[in-house]
């Protein structure tokens, strides 16, 4: 039997509008986007206080938005994640992390929070 995969619905704000995604929960240990395709769902982390963790895409063949949250899941930071990135972080601590792979399904809101940052 496989394990089950608990998700959850990240809501947060971003310049004053609501979003909503339904995420992969990953723990601390978790491999998050690593070891995944492109069509994979969007993972989130959550910690108990805030962080200033760093986050790695080593083993991740494709680019990903990541978006930092606070405690009250106001957006703090957003970066596009290129493959192979060594360390990634937030300008400022957050306490939730939300990986959002760059695939069809989301490429709605991948442009709303990557406008400028996926220019090449």
């Amino acid at each position: 039997m496989g394990v089950k995969m608990v998700r959850e619905k990240v809501s947060f704000v971003f310049k004053k509008r609501k979003f909503s995604v339904e995420a992969r929960t990953c723990g601390f240990f978790s491999f998050g986007l690593m070891f995944r395709t492109r069509q994979t769902e969007p993972c989130v982390f959550r910690f108990d206080n805030d962080t200033n963790f760093r986050i790695s895409s080593l083993f991740v063949p494709f680019s990903f938005l990541a978006i930092w949250l606070d405690g009250k899941n106001r957006v703090m930071s957003v970066r596009k994640v290129n493959p192979f990135t060594v360390s990634v972080s937030s300008d400022k601590p957050y306490r939730t992390l939300l990986e959002i792979p760059v695939n069809k399904k989301y490429s709605k809101l991948v442009n709303i929070f990557g406008r400028g940052l996926f220019r090449r």
